[in-house]
This record gives C-alpha cells, sequence and structure tokens, in this order.
C-alpha cells in the first residue's frame, strides 16, 4: 500500500467537496489509506478551519470559499516545486562544493 500524504488527503477531501461529496464516497476514495475515525478527524479539522462546511444531516460536505483558496494555493505551490525543481538540480549540480 503506498503512503499518502496529510497534504494530500486534505486536497482529496477538498477537491472531491467541491462536488458536494459524501461520506461514504469520501471515505471510499480513502479507505486503502485512512480509518473512519481517521477521515473524520480530518473533516472535523476542515470543518473547524472553515475549509469545509456540512450539508444538513452532517453526512455530505461542501467545500467553502477559503477551502477554494486553499486548494489554488497549494495546486500553485506544488506546481512551482515541480517545474523548479529540474532547474535547480542542474545548477546545484555544477557547484562541487555541495558534495
Amino acid at each position: 500500500m503506498e503512503s499518502i500524504s496529510k497534504l494530500d488527503v486534505i486536497s482529496i477531501i477538498l477537491k472531491n467537496s467541491d462536488k458536494s461529496c459524501g461520506f461514504q464516497e469520501l471515505y471510499s476514495k480513502l479507505q486503502a489509506h485512512l480509518t473512519i475515525s481517521q477521515l473524520m478527524k480530518f473533516i472535523f479539522e476542515l470543518k473547524k478551519y472553515d475549509l469545509l462546511i456540512s450539508l444538513g444531516n452532517e453526512s455530505n460536505y461542501i467545500i467553502t470559499p477559503k477551502g477554494m483558496q486553499y486548494l489554488q494555493i497549494q495546486e500553485e505551490l506544488t506546481s512551482q516545486i515541480y517545474s523548479g525543481n529540474s532547474r535547480n538540480f542542474g545548477t546545484f549540480n555544477s557547484y562541487s562544493w555541495l558534495e
């Protein structure tokens, strides 16, 4: 089983909540990586920080504007890191004092 970072879990929850995803659907996507209890803790924290809200019966969730902003910033930073790595490796490799 491949491990998954906390940031990846948050991203998966928020992206799926953009489609007003239900708890069971979220759990089915993450059950290989999280227990139900762990998923509930993530949801609790995301609600606590106003990134996610419950709809009606507490089993459906939707992303908040703050959650959308979080996703946008995370995606921008991730793309900068991955695009920057290919350029920086060449730069760092040219300095022998780094070894």
